[in-house]
């Protein structure tokens, strides 16, 4: 275990410009979802509205069970497999930074809804809803991300170049890498569904 840390650890130092790119699409694309969240019309915002303050009205009160961590999973354990099988493409490149740029638009704007619907109050409940397991997802993210870029951008140089590539070396760590990430990915969706709505629950107790 300690060996793939470092290798990891020194992977991140190597191809350090890469992840600050990677970083800044995701910056870029939840600041864009919050500024698109700001500037509905008056029918969408409407519909934005009402469908937060159903869920705030109705956090914590509906029943959990393990089915609703399985759906939970499916979805955000689902991208993360999603990248990772386009990592192993010569067109990964053009299908993963997009992806990070949706989901991070995504983000954004569920977060500047929560803020222009509920002002100061807003700020407590869009901290709550990132932290910390959506900073954990897009970490995870940005990790599968980037190794699918390296194996994709490698896997065209050697098509290219007409090279040998040593695909099932790069394999095994990027096995490894999935391994980790769908592992980190359920425990964050199980904080999703059990802890969440509590901490939700409990900011708007006291923000009364």
């Amino acid at each position: 275990m300690k060996k793939y840390l470092n290798t990891l650890k020194s992977n991140i130092r190597i191809n350090k410009n890469l992840f600050i790119f990677l970083l800044v699409i995701v910056l870029v694309g939840i600041a864009s979802g919050a500024i698109f969240s700001s500037i509905l019309n008056e029918n969408d915002s409407k519909m934005v509205s009402d469908y937060l303050n159903n869920f705030i009205n109705n956090v914590g009160k509906s029943k959990i069970d393990f089915s609703i961590v399985i759906s939970t999973s499916v979805s955000t354990m689902g991208l993360g497999l999603l990248i990772w099988i386009f990592g192993i493409s010569i067109v990964g490149v053009i299908l993963i930074i997009p992806i990070m740029f949706i989901k991070s638009f995504i983000l954004g704007f569920s977060m500047g809804s929560i803020i222009v619907n509920f002002k100061l109050k807003g700020v407590l409940l869009s901290l709550s809803y990132i932290v910390p397991h959506q900073i954990i997802n897009i970490l995870i993210y940005i990790l599968i991300s980037a190794y699918g870029i390296i194996i994709s951008t490698n896997l065209f140089r050697s098509m290219k170049n007409k090279k040998v590539f040593d695909f099932k070396k790069i394999m095994n760590r990027y096995t490894y890498i999935l391994a980790f990430s769908l592992a980190v990915l359920f425990l964050t969706s199980v904080y999703e569904v059990y802890f969440l709505p509590k901490v939700i629950k409990l900011l708007i107790n006291i923000i009364k």
